[in-house]
């Protein structure tokens, strides 16, 4: 009875572990998420004021072609791990043809 008791204890205590480990890194990632709309927002406005001016020099169109590569290639990473769902899933209230 003590071998067994022991092994659930050990199990349950390393199931914990690991379960807030994970909790932790999903709260970096979300963070991180946050961190990127953040810069994604200021970048859309950066843009908005750059077009309203029409003045852009050499330096800043090629700041702009950096800026929105990265954007580009954070959207498609995050449209990679994101599953389409959408696809998968019933749609209620909607007809089907």
């Amino acid at each position: 009875m003590d071998t067994t008791l022991f092994l659930l204890t050990a199990v349950l205590t390393i199931t914990t572990v690991l379960l807030v480990i994970i909790g932790l890194q999903l709260v970096f990632v979300l963070k991180e998420i946050r961190l990127t709309v953040k810069k994604i927002g200021v970048f859309v406005e950066d843009l908005e004021n750059i077009e309203s001016k029409k003045e852009v020099t050499s330096e800043k169109k090629q700041l702009i072609r950096k800026k929105h590569l990265a954007l580009h290639s954070i959207l498609d990473k995050i449209r990679i791990l994101s599953p389409s769902l959408s696809l998968k899933t019933k749609k209620f209230f909607v007809k089907e043809k």
